[in-house]
């Protein structure tokens, strides 16, 4: 009993202030508590909401740095591929023939069927093949992206060759792109989709001889891994 009574005496209670210690741990909670609401007044869309919410944890932070990094390298391969597929395709006399477009989703490549196939035909030629091989080196730095191989036709049924309908045409040449560049330049299958939409995706009026050309053609087009926004 006599430990207890000097121990919460009068004079130990002065030498130890008990309660300044609790008030201050309540003033710094109170003070965190109000910064924080401060944080959430801010706009979501805020830098600074952002910052303070990230700084909590700095692995998280630093991640979101690397692959904001990543997306930013990711973004001028994927410009410099599709001016290099713009700059070969003409160097290579196909200006005419074939067209390349940089959107903010897809680069889109535009090859008409006819610089690829005979008529009626699927197989590669040494033409054909010399066209893919330059879009398959350069196909192969972009190392995420996914490609897609679409082969379609003009409205002309088909009368001869192996192929009986426009849409078994135009499955047999994507799955000849596709598998030329599999095996040629290493691009894994798990990212080469092929599909077949034979004539019912024209660009232009299969009533001309001119609409016909256009309408029978090779797109590739390479997902994009990175949304520009202007």
């Amino acid at each position: 009993m006599k430990f207890f009574i000097e121990r919460y005496s009068r004079h130990r209670t002065e030498e130890n202030p008990l309660w300044l210690i609790v008030l201050s741990d309540i003033m710094t909670n109170l003070m965190l508590f109000f910064l924080i609401l401060y944080v959430f007044s801010l706009r979501q869309d805020s830098e600074s909401h952002s910052d303070f919410l990230n700084g909590f944890d700095k692995q998280k932070l630093e991640e979101a740095k690397e692959k904001k990094a990543e997306a930013v390298v990711r973004t001028f391969t994927e410009k410099d591929t599709a001016e290099a597929l713009r700059a070969e395709l003409e160097k290579a006399g196909l200006k005419d023939m074939a067209e390349v477009q940089l959107t903010d989703k897809l680069i889109r490549v535009n090859i008409s069927a006819p610089i690829l196939f005979r008529s009626g035909e699927a197989e590669l030629d040494k033409e054909t093949i010399r066209v893919l091989s330059v879009m398959g080196r350069l196909l192969q730095k972009l190392k995420d992206n996914d490609i897609l191989i679409e082969g379609h036709t003009d409205s002309v049924p088909v009368k001869s060759g192996s192929y009986t309908t426009n849409w078994a045409l135009s499955a047999a040449r994507a799955n000849s792109v596709v598998d030329y560049l599999a095996s040629n330049f290493g691009i894994p299958q798990e990212r080469l989709i092929s599909a077949a939409y034979g004539e019912y995706r024209p660009v232009a009026d299969n009533a001309t001889r001119e609409g016909r050309a256009k309408n029978r053609r090779i797109e590739i087009l390479v997902t994009r891994r990175t949304v520009e926004h202007t």
